[in-house]
């Protein structure tokens, strides 16, 4: 899947695969993968539940350590960093989408996506900023001052994707982020995802949901724990309900 590409690589995975040992048994999650992520664009991982996509956005995220290959992040080598080198490669260079939401309830909008500036030291005035600017981008200006408990799972979608936006991180993974949402939620939370990867970001988005292909610049199927950038046989993957 590696090509020659006018668009930066965001991130890559060179040989890359993941295994799993429960006694004497070895679980494949990932063979050896090779994968590049590259700015300017949304990549679509699709397949059905336990193919190996999640443990794919999991190694490009940092989160997991590769069994074998190598996985590199903004030009460092992830194996060679310890789990608080990692924390801050995370910080400063991804934003993460998950499928539900993961919103601190007690906090409003705006205080949930400052969250992200605490974490780095930014002044609460610049937070502030910043937020605000994260937020108009998704459209939510409106609803800043509101709790979680308050907005549509649509809107609260959108006000985790400007949490996940607001370090200005060059890359943003989405795990599952339309799964609870009602189609037309759906076209508006992936309009806003692919503005974003036309503005320069990275942008992988893990699903099983066939409704996001169009959005996509890129597919890359995943099934039985192998990546490809054709479909399997028959490409028999379940749809979202």
């Amino acid at each position: 899947m590696t090509q020659a590409q006018s668009k930066p690589i965001v991130a890559e995975l060179r040989g890359a695969g993941k295994e799993y040992k429960t006694g004497d048994q070895t679980i494949t999650a990932l063979y050896p993968t090779d994968f590049q992520l590259l700015g300017k664009e949304l990549t679509l991982i699709i397949g059905p539940s336990g193919s190996g996509k999640t443990t794919l956005l999991s190694l490009l995220g940092c989160v997991i350590y590769p069994t074998q290959g190598e996985v590199i992040v903004n030009g460092q080598q992830v194996t060679q960093l310890n789990q608080r080198q990692l924390a801050h490669l995370r910080l400063h260079n991804i934003g993460f989408v998950f499928q539900s939401f993961n919103l601190i309830q007690p906090l409003t909008a705006e205080e949930n996506v400052m969250l992200p500036l605490k974490l780095q030291g930014i002044s609460p005035a610049e937070s502030r900023n910043r937020a605000m600017v994260a937020i108009e981008k998704v459209g939510m200006a409106d609803r800043r001052k509101q709790l979680p408990k308050m907005l549509s799972g649509g809107q609260q979608q959108r006000i985790a994707i400007a949490r996940a936006l607001v370090t200005n991180p060059p890359m943003m993974l989405c795990d599952e982020p339309t799964a609870s949402l009602d189609p037309r939620s759906v076209s508006i939370v992936m309009e806003e995802l692919k503005k974003l990867a036309n503005d320069g970001i990275a942008l992988a988005v893990v699903t099983h949901d066939q409704r996001l292909r169009p959005f996509a610049d890129r597919i890359i199927y995943v099934d039985d724990g192998r990546a490809s950038s054709q479909p399997p046989s028959g490409d028999g993957y379940e749809t979202a309900h």
